[in-house]
């Protein structure tokens, strides 16, 4: 598939997950209602990445909306643990390079992928104090490492390290993809249940709430 496909099947698959945090939100009046509001904020900015890299502005999508939508994951796994306060991290680099717009891809790719892995790190150490493999940190975190393996591919293709054919199109974009399928079927079949076991849809940090 090309590019400008698999930013169009994203968004769809994405927007399509949309719908349960946005009808939640409308329905909870507690706290709870933040918390869904903070991961629905996190999938619609990443519909935006996929929007804007469907119409070609890859710079603006990778450089500003797919970091930003990662930002917010760790806000949202921040919040989940009961954290009030985040921390920010920042990075100093005093080599000189030349900022043509594939060095720059490469750097936000870079940036992309060093908060999914602090996202991970969050939502993993959520998953270890549920133990329970069936949580929803623990189904997360499986969510963002299929999407660290696709920023991986990517960053692979972009460096140079491997090379494909068109035809093989790219693998990064096509692992994000079922990244994104994951991601929209899990929270339809976490919704489905709670409606139909009364049970609640995201479960409390101890997996007993």
């Amino acid at each position: 598939m090309l590019e400008s496909q698999l930013h169009l099947v994203s968004a769809i698959l994405i927007l399509f997950a949309a719908v349960v945090p946005i009808y939640l939100t409308v329905r909870l009046r507690n706290n709870l209602r933040k918390l869904v509001l903070v991961l629905t904020i996190f999938i619609l900015v990443h519909a935006v990445y996929h929007v804007v890299g469907f119409f070609g502005l890859t710079i603006l999508g990778e450089g500003v909306f797919e970091p930003l939508s990662v930002a917010i994951l760790i806000y949202f796994g921040i919040v989940y643990s009961g954290m009030t306060r985040p921390k920010y991290l920042g990075a100093k680099n005093s080599t000189l390079v030349a900022w043509t717009p594939s060095t720059l891809l490469l750097l936000m790719d870079n940036i992309t992928t060093t908060l999914l892995l602090v996202a991970l790190g969050i939502f993993v150490w959520l998953a270890v104090l549920s133990k329970n493999i069936r949580t929803f940190q623990f189904q997360i975190s499986i969510f963002i490492i299929i999407w660290i393996l696709g920023e991986i591919a990517g960053i692979l293709r972009d460096s140079g390290i491997i090379s494909l054919s068109a035809l093989q199109g790219d693998v990064g974009l096509e692992i994000h993809v079922v990244s994104m399928f994951f991601f929209s079927m899990l929270l339809w079949v976490r919704f489905y249940n709670s409606q139909r076991s009364g049970r609640r849809m995201i479960e409390g940090v101890d997996a007993t709430l």
